[in-house]
This record gives C-alpha cells, sequence and structure tokens, in this order.
C-alpha cells in the first residue's frame, strides 16, 4: 500500500515535470519571440537609423538646398548683378545708339536745317529727292511724277516742290526738305499729261549737277525735274562769283546742255 503511494507520487511529480520543462520551452521560444520581436526592433532602430539617416539625408538636402538657396540668392545676385549690368550695358548702349542717333542726325541734316545759302552741290538735305517723291506719291493716294524741284522760301526754308498726276487730277505738294511734313497740298483738274519723270533714272539730279559744274562753276542754289517740249530735262541753278544767276538745262536722255545766262 505504502508503495502504491510513492509510485503514484512519482508519476505525478513526473508529469509536473514534464509540464514545467513545456512551459520552460514555451517561456524559451517566447523569450526567443521576444528576441526576434527585438530584431525587427533593431530593425525599426534600423528603419530610424535610415530615417535618422534619411532625416539627415534631407538635412543634407535641405542644407544642400540652403546653399543651393544661398547659392542661389547669390547666383541671383549675381544674376541681379549680371543683369545690371546687361542693363547697365544695355541703358549705355542705348545712350551710345542715341548718340549715334545724334550724330547721323549731324550728318543728316534733320536736326540741323541746311543754311540758305547751302550748296546742293556738297551739301545733302534730310529729305532726298527720292524720299521727296515717295511722300508726295503717297500723300496723292499714287500717281506719276510730273515734276520735282527744290528751292530755299523765306519761309519755310528749304522746301520740295512736287506735282503728281493721278487720273487727270494734278496734286501740288510742297514738302519740307528738313522734317518731310507736307506743307500744303492743292488738286485741280489737269488734261495735259506730260511724261512722268524719274530722278533716279536715266539720270540722278548729282549727276546733272556734276555736268552743269563742268560747264560753269558756281554754287547749286536750287534745281528743278520736268519736262519740256516733250524733252525731259534737270534745270540746274548757279549763283557765280559775280551774283549772277545762270541756269544750266541738262538732258536726262542725252546728256545734252543748254545754258541760259
Amino acid at each position: 500500500m505504502t508503495r502504491t503511494m510513492r509510485l503514484g507520487t512519482t508519476t505525478r511529480t513526473t508529469t509536473r515535470a514534464a509540464a514545467l520543462g513545456a512551459l520552460v520551452i514555451a517561456l524559451a521560444a517566447g523569450c526567443s519571440g521576444a528576441d526576434d520581436a527585438g530584431s525587427p526592433a533593431d530593425g525599426d532602430s534600423d528603419t530610424s537609423t535610415s530615417e535618422d539617416s534619411g532625416a539627415s539625408d534631407t538635412g543634407g538636402a535641405a542644407a544642400d538646398d540652403g546653399s543651393a538657396s544661398d547659392g542661389g540668392s547669390a547666383s541671383d545676385g549675381d544674376s541681379a548683378s549680371d543683369a545690371g549690368s546687361v542693363t547697365d550695358g544695355s541703358a549705355s548702349d542705348a545712350g551710345g545708339s542715341g548718340d549715334a542717333g545724334g550724330e547721323a542726325g549731324t550728318s543728316d541734316p534733320a536736326g540741323a536745317p541746311l543754311p540758305e545759302d547751302a550748296d546742293l552741290a556738297t551739301e545733302q538735305l534730310a529729305i532726298s529727292a527720292e524720299d521727296a517723291v515717295s511722300i508726295a506719291v503717297e500723300t496723292a493716294g499714287g500717281g506719276e511724277t510730273e515734276s520735282v524741284s527744290i528751292d530755299h522760301d523765306d519761309d519755310h526754308g528749304w522746301t520740295w516742290e512736287i506735282e503728281v498726276r493721278t487720273d487727270g487730277q494734278e496734286h501740288d505738294l510742297d514738302i519740307d526738305a528738313t522734317t518731310g511734313e507736307v506743307l500744303e497740298h492743292d488738286q485741280e483738274r489737269d488734261r495735259v499729261e506730260d511724261p512722268a519723270v524719274d530722278v533716279t533714272s536715266p539720270m540722278t539730279p548729282q549727276q546733272a549737277i556734276e555736268i552743269a559744274l563742268q560747264e560753269r562753276e558756281g554754287r547749286v542754289s536750287g534745281w528743278e525735274l520736268d519736262a519740256d517740249d516733250g524733252a525731259i530735262r534737270y534745270q540746274i541753278d548757279l549763283e557765280t562769283s559775280g551774283d549772277d544767276d545762270v541756269e544750266i538745262d541738262v538732258d536726262v536722255e542725252t546728256g545734252d546742255v543748254r545754258i541760259d545766262d
């Protein structure tokens, strides 16, 4: 009886030991899981590190951005400075252009009318004959040029007088030879159709002046281009050393000269 009780006691003890062993194993497994969980924690730590690293990188990027920003500012500053330089350069260039324009204005008498005693053989009007004809034809609304003349007017200074024909209508225009302003524009019916003239062909005013000066010396005080008896001629007005006015006609086709003292 006593031996049986000891055996039961031993069996219970063994069972408890087994259960305890299982608990220990379970606890060990739990600890191992905890350690494994700790590994993700380490992973978290790594993640944190990565985040820190990312933050660091971001910070670096921010720093870089900051540097870029600073650099950009400096760059902007440089750009602004460069822009300023460009602007200054542009302004300077614009000023230079202005100066060039001023110089052009000096050589081109647009801002400085020729004096009354100017010699048209050597001095140029601001508005050339060709320019004056273009202004006249445009003002008349088209047409053909019948005559062109330049002379000094007491009221308006050097003035172009141009006749333009359009469908039987004659336009008489006075144009300021310094500004190009149309001073007068009169119209009337005209049934007489003279040959059209051209200040560029077959002979220019300068060529006619050179031919005239080969005949007589003097100051060219004016000239006119028109048709006379069916022939187109330049009439060059000269003031000679004796204050005598001489008119020299030059045929645009043949170059023949006729002098009217």
